[in-house]
């Protein structure tokens, strides 16, 4: 998987997909995540849009995985 380059490619590939959001995963590159947290704030409230909700993440040399799930 790869990491996004920008919060503009995040919120590209949050549009752009279809399907269940068990089976998303957006990959975060460290540089991406702020001391303040404002770009995975930009993220996080395109994901609460689409009625997801996050699901926790997975540590990568470099990175994080974010996952997500419906929101009920």
């Amino acid at each position: 998987m790869k990491p996004i380059a920008s919060v503009q490619e995040g919120l590209e590939r949050l549009d752009t997909f279809v399907g269940n959001a068990d089976d998303f995963e957006l990959a975060v590159p460290e540089t991406l995540l702020d001391p303040v947290g404002i770009n995975m704030a930009i993220l996080t409230d395109r994901v609460l849009a689409r009625g997801w909700l996050p699901n926790g993440f997975v540590q990568r040399s470099g990175y994080r995985i974010y996952r997500y799930k419906a929101a009920d």
